[in-house]
């Protein structure tokens, strides 16, 4: 396989970080459209009555990232995470965490929006489909110990697949 595309330098600022994400359970979640034109995800199917559910972040609370791998053996692998940090700990926090924990134990799909406005998708691929979800792979929960600590939860989303998020241009079933 060759390489089939270049990358041209762009004069343009960029930021950091994601801003929301919308969970969805993988059992809620039927296909995405794959826009043969640009790679790219252009529509989400949901089984009837079910949605994905939106977590917003403030600045510097939530990121993403890939990382490729090549074994010795030559097995291609990208490891998938999502990091973010939900304020202030509440019985609302808690809930939300639980809500996580128990949708872990079959798997998420994410949408997450960096700051950039871009969407991207995690726990859906065109090869695995719906069967390499996002897991909770760990987090932490602190109340701090000084007034000037912070007071939340750092909750970590990963998954290993072998491609690349595709990015995500339509609407999120909210």
């Amino acid at each position: 396989m060759g390489l089939t595309t270049g990358f041209t330098k762009s004069c343009t600022a960029t930021s950091g970080g994601a801003v929301r994400l919308w969970l969805a359970n993988v059992a809620d979640v039927s296909s995405f459209t794959l826009n043969a034109g640009t790679g790219s995800y252009s529509a989400c199917t949901m089984q009837s009555g079910k949605v994905f559910y939106k977590f917003e972040f403030e600045q510097d609370n939530a990121m993403f990232k890939w990382t490729p791998a090549m074994s010795d053996s030559g097995s291609f692998s990208i490891t998938k995470s999502i990091e973010f940090y939900l304020k202030y700990i509440t019985q609302t926090h808690r809930n939300a965490l639980q809500d996580i924990a128990d949708a872990s134990a079959c798997g998420m799909v994410v949408i997450i929006e960096d700051a950039n406005g871009q969407k991207w998708v995690h726990g859906y691929s065109e090869r695995f489909l719906l069967d390499r979800p996002m897991k909770l792979k760990g987090g932490e929960s602190n109340s701090g110990k000084v007034f000037t600590d912070p007071n939340g939860s750092n909750v970590i989303l990963e998954v290993v697949d072998n491609e690349y998020p595709r990015q995500y241009t339509g609407t999120v079933p909210v």
